[in-house]
């Protein structure tokens, strides 16, 4: 193995890479150690093949809808095949790319499972090189992991998760899924788009419980309104096989069947075991570890990001994470802000929002004020013929501080970005007003909702 290294980084997903391009940035003797692929989970297995697919069936999609802007064509026909191989290379591509970065900054990479069995110590097995590696940091960023759900018949063939899903080259007829997570409702749209009959089963009543109340309503009508089958704030109690050889989902306290060939369980779970984290009394809670906003544990010199600590698992959060910790790694003083960090659903249309929903400010006892504008009255949604949706703003009473955006719509993905700026520029909804969209624009709907907070919106209807 290689002499002492400056920082020592467990997984080469997203947050890994970043951590290990800043560390090599400043100067750094980096060496990442990953079991798999690097890219992580995102890359390989979620993120990224979930959101080639949800575009391909945005595109047959579009064909279908040719006709709104007069361009006459047949009814498209889809290459099952064809698509999963375009969209296996589109991640080979990006894999072969992030690895030949992390070689173009010096950076060591090593194949193998990495285990701590100091602070200052990584064994790394299961490799071709497999020993010891001293470091002086170390960065735990190992992600999350696939987890069967507690239930009878969770190990039955045909339950599947979304590393499977992401992977299916056959149109099952029927599919159930159950939870509600982006890359739940991003793949029943997808299932819904290429054939399927889709079931959507979530505990919570509201269909996404982290988004505005409003925004969530939105969604859960344009997946019913697209004939998916939504069950809300019910458990299920078990899957079982059936007669024909389909999968039986049984809802919990007797409120029904439903029959389907596959059923996505897409559960995931900090990649925290077998790491020596807790032999070392690294403080973790419900398996994942705790850190601080330096992004630094309990024990010194020893970091954690990503999916293997608390909260959501998104991969721009973990990239985001791994550039802290790898500048407090490195002498450079760096915490984290979680309050701009955008929450996205590549659906059609796309979701998207950042900072606090309504009933989060009122819960804090913030005073505050709404404004709200339907995509519908913006012209280049009409362009588009994509009007479904809203773009709604949370703004303090007093300053006009603008607490959160919440949107739904063509290019939400986009324009979240700039509301996420304003917010860490500490903008005021004023200042906001002030903007100038370019026409037409999806932008003009997002100042029309901020002048809403003043009842000055130029479009909506004069009350």
């Amino acid at each position: 193995m290689s002499e002492r290294r400056d920082l020592v980084v467990i997984g080469g997903g997203s947050g890994g890479f970043a951590a290990a391009i800043r560390a090599a940035q400043l100067g750094g003797q980096v060496t990442v150690v990953e079991e798999a692929h690097v890219g992580g989970k995102c890359m390989n297995h979620n993120c990224i093949p979930l959101t080639f697919l949800m575009t391909a069936a945005r595109r047959m999609n579009a064909v279908q809808q040719a006709g709104h802007f007069g361009i006459q064509v047949g009814e498209p026909e889809l290459d099952v095949d064809a698509m999963h191989d375009e969209k296996d290379l589109v991640v080979m591509g990006l894999r072969m790319g992030t690895k030949e970065q992390l070689l173009d900054y010096g950076i060591e990479l090593i194949d193998g499972r990495g285990e701590l069995t100091a602070v200052d110590t990584v064994r790394v097995s299961g490799g071709k090189e497999d020993g010891e590696i001293k470091a002086r940091n170390v960065i735990v960023a190992t992600g999350a992991v696939q987890a069967q759900l507690p239930i009878e018949g969770a190990d039955l063939p045909g339950v599947i998760g979304t590393k499977e899903a992401d992977a299916l080259r056959e149109i099952p007829p029927r599919v159930v899924i159950i939870g509600n997570q982006a890359w739940d409702i991003e793949l029943a749209q997808y299932f819904n788009w290429i054939g399927s009959h889709v079931t959507l089963i979530t505990p919570s009543r509201q269909l996404i419980p982290e988004a505005d109340r409003e925004i969530s309503q939105r969604v859960a009508k344009l997946l019913h309104d697209s004939a998916v089958d939504v069950k809300r704030g019910v458990e299920v109690g078990a899957i079982l096989e059936g007669n024909d050889g389909s999968l039986v989902v049984v809802v919990a306290e007797g409120k029904g069947e439903v029959n389907a060939e596959k059923v996505v369980t897409a559960r995931h779970l900090p990649n925290s075991a077998g790491l020596g984290l807790r032999e070392l009394g690294v403080e973790m809670e419900h398996g994942a570890v705790v850190v601080d906003k330096r992004m630094q544990t309990n024990l010194p010199h020893l970091y954690a990001i990503g999916d293997v600590t608390a909260g959501p698992m998104w991969s721009h959060k973990a990239n985001a994470e791994g550039l802290v910790a790898a500048e407090n790694a490195m002498g450079v003083h760096s915490a984290i802000d979680h309050e701009t960090m955008p929450r996205c659903f590549h659906t059609s249309p796309s979701v998207a929002w950042v900072g606090l929903t309504q009933d989060q400010a009122e819960d804090r006892g913030m005073e505050v004020e709404i404004g709200k504008v339907p995509v519908a009255i913006n012209p280049y949604a009409m362009i588009l013929n994509q009007t479904d949706g809203a773009i709604k703003i949370i703004a303090g009473k007093r300053y006009g501080r603008i607490l959160g955006v919440h949107m739904m719509g063509p290019g939400a993905l986009d324009l979240i970005n700039v509301a996420a700026v304003a917010m860490l520029s500490e903008a005021t909804v004023d200042e906001l007003m002030r903007f100038i969209p370019a026409h037409p624009s999806i932008g003009e709907a997002l100042v029309d909702a901020a002048m809403d907070v003043e009842k000055r919106s130029l479009h909506l209807p004069k009350w």
